[in-house]
């Protein structure tokens, strides 16, 4: 036999052993073996991690058993602490203008009555105060120098008729010295007559305008 026939003679003997191999598998029903069982790898903590919560543990441990809330992170409870710290901080702050809100209500609500006590009295006063028109001044001006010259004791009688209105802005006109006649002749007639010069000396005081002649 030539040499170049054996090679091809060896590839027709191992392409039949293999057909023969294949199909005597496929008749037996040929199952693969199992694969061997997976080695899980633990975790490795890295440098510089001191304490790494997941370091030391499987995948299946990682995966399955440990829960979220054991989770942790140092940046991340730093973060919760000063949230916190800061949110007591707002509080604390809101307190404080809370209580300045009331005190400011408390002062306002003070300066409110002393204003309207200031203007009652105002009120008071302006009542009090007897003012000159301007269109009776005339008239008031005449009487004045008319009472003056007349007998202090006879003014002092006319005076006791009048309303004490119109008495005290007749006396506004009239000179100091010329009133204290009247006064003193009206102070001596009688208790009435003496309280009545009271009144009007008390109420001089009060005239608001006009000066003597």
């Amino acid at each position: 036999m030539k040499p170049i026939a054996l090679p091809l003679i060896g590839s027709l003997i191992g392409g039949l052993l293999y057909l023969a191999v294949t199909a005597a598998l496929i008749l037996k029903g040929y199952k693969p073996p199992a694969p061997p069982p997976a080695k899980v790898a633990k975790a490795v903590e890295k440098d510089g991690v001191s304490g790494a919560p997941l370091a030391g543990k499987t995948a299946d441990e990682i995966n399955g058993t440990t829960q979220s809330w054991n989770y942790y992170n140092q940046d991340i409870e730093f973060l919760i602490t000063y949230l916190k710290d800061t949110s007591n901080s707002f509080r604390i702050r809101q307190k404080d203008l809370d209580e300045l809100g009331q005190r400011l209500a408390a002062e306002r609500a003070e300066l409110a009555s002393v204003t309207q006590l200031v203007a009652r009295l105002r009120d008071d006063i302006d009542k009090q105060v007897i003012r000159i028109q301007d269109d009776e001044i005339i008239n008031v001006k005449r009487l004045a120098k008319t009472y003056a010259g007349m007998d202090p004791s006879s003014a002092a009688k006319v005076f006791a008729e009048l309303d004490e209105k119109l008495v005290v802005k007749v006396m506004s006109q009239m000179k100091d010295d010329q009133n204290a006649a009247i006064l003193d002749a009206l102070a001596k007639t009688n208790a009435q007559g003496a309280k009545l010069a009271a009144a009007l000396s008390d109420k001089l005081r009060l005239v608001a305008t006009g000066k003597k002649s």
